[in-house]
């Protein structure tokens, strides 16, 4: 490679380097040019598979202020530089070296701290942020969903109520006529109140479970927002004080973890609120099932 060449190779890779949010260290030894091309695809926009020789890799890693790679750089290199969600690169890599055990992971760099084999495999297992805040946004509104059906379902079980009765009296040879018995009347006027006032109280008792669902997860994604507001205050702190840039990556780093723990816990909290509603839930409608039996 030219002179030329070389030190724009360099160049580029060193930007790679400041620019991304994490980047994985692979060897690649074997694997097919059409395997690549499918790693690099199975990668996305959001991710370069980048091939180049040790020697540059080195000098470029030197340019970026990167330290701590250079054992990495050992046979046939390739840098996967992320900058999107690191989670879901790591998953990728995991997924295609599994499929094709000729892809070796050797670490990377994770908000410019060094990780190993075993911290990319760990965040692999993670669930990205989107996903975990999207989970708890879906239980939100499924327990929101939850209190509309019931409420809409009262109309209708009225109706079949009233429809019931009117059969039953029919089947009993009853003939209904424009002026009916009095005591008739009243007789199913009482019936069909005391099937409103239960369907009512049902739905009342559900209701206010699913109020309480949905109280008690709004308190749960205030309690994350201000522990994650917390986190990011403490990092800003340690990061004003920091007495150089490998400092400042590494607490920058242990905030990106903290967070991410943070979410995982209160989609946790979420998790088990759902469920503890669904299961009152059912305990009153089971209940109310047994009452009319």
């Amino acid at each position: 490679m030219p002179k030329a060449d070389k030190i724009r190779a360099v160049a580029e890779i060193a930007d790679r380097f400041r620019t991304s949010t994490a980047a994985v260290i692979t060897e690649y030894r074997g694997l097919t040019m059409a395997q690549l091309t499918e790693l690099r695809r199975s990668l996305g926009k959001d991710t370069a598979y980048t091939v180049a020789k040790n020697t540059l890799v080195k000098r470029a890693a030197a340019e970026a202020g990167v330290n701590g790679l250079d054992d990495m750089f050992v046979g046939p290199t390739a840098v996967a530089f992320i900058t999107g969600e690191p989670v879901d690169a790591a998953k990728a890599l995991r997924d295609f070296a599994r499929a094709h055990p000729l892809l070796v992971i050797k670490g990377g760099l994770l908000d410019g701290r060094t990780i190993e084999p075993g911290e990319v495999a760990k965040l692999a297992d993670l669930e990205s942020r989107e996903v975990l805040l999207g989970k708890m946004a879906g239980a939100m509104l499924a327990t929101l969903t939850k209190a509309a059906v019931v409420l809409n379902a009262l109309p209708s079980q009225v109706a079949r109520l009233a429809a019931a009765l009117q059969e039953k009296r029919i089947a009993d040879g009853e003939v209904l006529q424009a002026v009916a018995d009095e005591e008739v009347v009243a007789a199913a006027e009482e019936i069909v109140a005391e099937a409103e006032a239960e369907a009512e109280a049902e739905a009342e008792a559900v209701e206010e479970i699913a109020v309480a669902e949905v109280v008690a997860e709004q308190a749960v994604a205030q309690e994350l927002a201000e522990e994650i507001s917390v986190i990011e205050e403490v990092a800003e702190e340690v990061i004003a004080e920091a007495p150089d840039e490998a400092a400042v990556e590494e607490a920058l780093a242990e905030a990106a973890v903290e967070e991410v723990v943070a979410i995982e816990a209160a989609a946790e909290e979420v998790a088990v609120i759902d469920a503890v509603a669904d299961e009152l839930a059912e305990e009153v409608v089971t209940q109310e099932q047994a009452d009319q039996a």
